[in-house]
């Protein structure tokens, strides 16, 4: 099926684009497209120029953007707003972190029929005994903070909407607006996936506000509904239904998505400093850095995207966001199996003056 779950590399990506004019006759031509390499992202970037939004600043004075307002999907680093939300509301003294949230109220929320592992993996990082995608005991309890880092360390498809549900939609609202998010598409990881075996109980991609509504109404329904779950689960995909969710789906804006991370790097916002540490993940992040903080997502269809802040010791502050669609199924495998020239371009395009130039060319 669909991973939605963007895989949690060691090294934690920045991204760039363009935005300062090159010097004349400085621009080399740029690479061939290759997402293992460096250079390769470079020329990517140039090669895609209507696929891809972004936006960096690296803190010391430059900032590049690109279709910076275009609305792009974004999977799963959609959840960064959700985490948000969890911060904030324990800053403001709305919930605990030692609230316990018992294992079969977050699994409720899980699509049974993807082949997704990320709640898997977060069971197992926890300690607790599974049965395939599910804990054993669904009685036993977490507490929510864990619950909240799984979706950072794991990319857990069940967490966002069990935080969204117990926080309410007006906590998402009121973050966004604290971190300068505006007019934000509030996203259910469990609605979209069974909006895509349920196709015909949602309006078409095009007619965002609503279908976003009927996403979340549909994932409410999915927890609370046997027999609709049951339903849901045993259908398949309906061809090209893949694609056509990578290309219309939940998603925003790079400048949105920007804010936020800039807003968690800067701590400027009630939780900002909880939201740093669920985010800074990376125990060895490289010289000269106090701390990354990153979360991604990546789809078969085709759609790449990735925010992050990342601290230096010199006091500075650098955020980028990257968002791809309609990217080639072999592009999407590769990086899916290996993200370390993606990691290492997007670090350099915040870390290295001469990659950032190179961008600016693009």
């Amino acid at each position: 099926m669909i991973p939605l779950r963007w895989l949690l590399a060691a090294v934690l990506v920045a991204v760039s684009g363009c935005g300062a004019a090159a010097t004349p006759g400085a621009c080399a031509p740029p690479a061939a497209p290759d997402v293992g390499s460096v250079e390769g992202w470079i020329g990517y970037l140039a090669a895609h120029r209507d696929d891809v939004a972004y936006v960096v600043d690296d803190g010391r004075g430059t900032r590049l953007e690109h279709r910076a307002d275009a609305v792009q999907p974004m999977a799963s680093a959609s959840k960064a707003l959700n985490l948000a939300a969890y911060a904030r509301a324990v800053a403001l003294g709305a919930v605990s972190p030692d609230e316990p949230v018992r294992l079969g109220d977050w699994e409720r929320w899980e699509v049974a029929s993807t082949s997704e592992t990320s709640h898997a993996e977060a069971l197992d990082y926890l300690g607790i005994p599974r049965t395939g995608n599910r804990a054993q005991d669904p009685n036993r309890t977490v507490t929510i903070d864990q619950l909240a880092n799984q979706i950072s360390i794991w990319s857990d498809n069940a967490g966002p909407d069990y935080l969204r549900a117990r926080l309410g939609d007006q906590a998402l609202l009121d973050t966004a607006r604290d971190v300068g998010w505006s007019d934000p598409e509030l996203i259910s990881t469990t609605g979209f996936l069974v909006s895509l075996y349920t196709p015909e109980l949602v309006p078409p991609a095009s007619e965002r506000p609503a279908r976003r509504a009927a996403e979340w109404d549909l994932a409410r329904r999915y927890t609370t509904d046997p027999a609709f779950r049951a339903d849901a689960d045993t259908r398949n995909v309906p061809p090209g239904g893949d694609a056509a969710w990578a290309d219309g789906g939940p998603g925003g804006t790079a400048r949105q998505l920007e804010a936020l991370w800039s807003a968690v790097g800067r701590s400027s916002f009630p939780g900002g400093n909880r939201a740093r540490a669920i985010a800074e993940q990376d125990p060895d992040p490289g010289p000269g850095i106090i701390a990354l903080g990153v979360k991604g997502g990546l789809l078969t269809g085709g759609v790449l995207a990735r925010g992050l802040e990342l601290r230096r010791d010199d006091g500075t502050v650098a955020t980028a966001v990257l968002l791809v669609r309609r990217m080639s199924e072999q592009d999407t495998r590769e990086v899916g199996e290996s993200s370390q020239g993606f990691n290492d371009a997007l670090v350099a395009s915040v870390q290295d003056p001469a990659v950032t130039a190179a961008l600016r060319c693009v």
